[in-house]
């Protein structure tokens, strides 16, 4: 216990310390009509969550043994550095998302390769698609302080307790090394923001949470559904979203302020509101998925709670669009 207390510590240290780091480095992240901040910050934190989870992750696999379920070290690992090279290229010089998507789907081809349990056309072509989803889903809801890397590390934090006993070795190297990380970073973006993680963190860690869920959906049962039970306010903000603006004819690439997230802040709550309601929006989901897991609570009412609470933040930033006159969104 106490030799994976310790690589948790020396985890959370690597990451502080290339946060750090990169602060002082200041590749800026400069406003833009669709920003939340108004002076430019400084990007890059995700160097040090994603280089200090994959320092960590080899070693916590060696102290937690192996397990068949987990994704093969070396391309696991090759497959999160070749995403986080070209997000961090993205970051210092804008490219077309073409190159954004090769990455995500070299990346996530790579990661299903490493699964022993996706080998046939069909669960591979699933795989693939829900990892580069994940990507683009925790991506687009970074534009929050403390939003994406608060919901990851609570995420990250039950994940162990939530999944079916026989799988607790297999990913608790996983959410262990990426809470410890994420953990580092957090305390220079929330409240206020001293560095933003950019695309080398948000693709990064949603990737690292499809991953777990693809490793949860093999031990059959109900355990796939944890991982979006867990993650539901980023995933229903995202297909709400994109299914409004293509119904609005609008592109769905294009980036925008229409997230509800955004048209909340731009009602006028804060980030110290917004960030710890998505958290709460985690838990909610935790606590169904254990409900669930308990035999509890049918899949179905779950699901449908679950959907409930989004339907009634929904609702509530329609209003705040209505009574604030924050414009089109």
């Amino acid at each position: 216990m106490m030799q994976k207390s310790f690589l948790f510590v020396v985890v959370w240290a690597f990451s502080v310390l290339l946060v750090r780091i990169m602060i002082h480095v200041r590749v800026l992240d400069h406003p833009v009509a669709r920003s939340a901040h108004d002076t430019p910050i400084p990007t890059g934190g995700g160097i040090g969550i994603m280089t200090a989870f994959m320092a960590g992750f080899a070693p916590a696999c060696t102290i937690w043994g192996p397990a068949s379920a987990r994704p093969a070290t070396g391309g696991f690992i090759g497959a999160l550095a070749l995403l986080c090279l070209v997000s961090w290229y993205d970051d210092l010089h804008t490219r077309p998302i073409a190159l954004k998507l090769v990455a995500q789907f070299a990346a996530a081809m790579m990661i299903v390769a490493c699964l022993p349990a996706y080998t046939s056309p069909l669960t591979t072509v699933g795989g693939v698609a829900w990892l580069v989803f994940m990507a683009n889903c925790v991506n687009f809801m970074d534009g929050l302080n403390g939003l994406v890397s608060g919901t990851s590390l609570c995420a990250c934090l039950m994940l162990p307790w939530l999944a079916p006993a026989a799988m607790a070795t297999a990913i608790t190297p996983i959410t262990g090394s990426m809470a410890a990380a994420t953990a580092g970073f957090i305390p220079f973006n929330f409240p206020n923001a001293r560095i933003f993680m950019g695309d080398v963190g948000s693709q990064g860690c949603g990737m690292v949470l499809g991953t777990l869920g693809l490793m949860l959906a093999h031990d059959g049962g109900t355990a796939w559904a944890i991982v979006p039970l867990l993650m539901s306010g980023l995933l229903c903000d995202v297909i709400f979203t994109l299914v409004r603006r293509w119904r609005a004819g609008e592109s769905i690439v294009t980036a925008h302020r229409g997230h509800l997230y955004q048209v909340a802040h731009r009602s006028g709550l804060p980030c110290t509101v917004l960030a710890p309601l998505a958290w709460a929006m985690c838990l909610w989901g935790g606590l169904l998925a254990w409900l669930l897991r308990q035999g509890a609570l049918p899949l179905w009412a779950a699901f449908t709670l679950a959907g409930a609470a989004q339907a009634v933040w929904m609702e509530y930033v329609r209003h705040r669009a209505r009574t604030h006159h924050v414009g089109r969104w």
